[in-house]
């Protein structure tokens, strides 16, 4: 059974347990309630691109993202 990482510790090394390359940076360039646009850029051909994050948020937590490209 997975348990559930528990604090920011666990979840960074968790994190840099499974990166997978290339590795990407986001930079948001725009925000509204529930949407979030970045530009990607990092170790890949044809960057940067722009992708949109869309949140659906209850109970001020997200419960679902979506990541489509804009």
């Amino acid at each position: 059974m997975r348990r559930t990482p528990a604090s920011a510790a666990e979840i960074r090394e968790w994190i840099q347990g499974h990166l997978i390359y290339p590795k990407v940076v986001l930079t948001p360039t725009s925000f509204a309630v529930d949407r979030l646009v970045a530009s990607g850029d990092g170790e890949f051909p044809g960057g940067p691109l722009s992708f949109a994050l869309v949140f659906d948020i209850k109970d001020d937590q997200v419960i679902d993202l979506a990541i489509e490209p804009v």
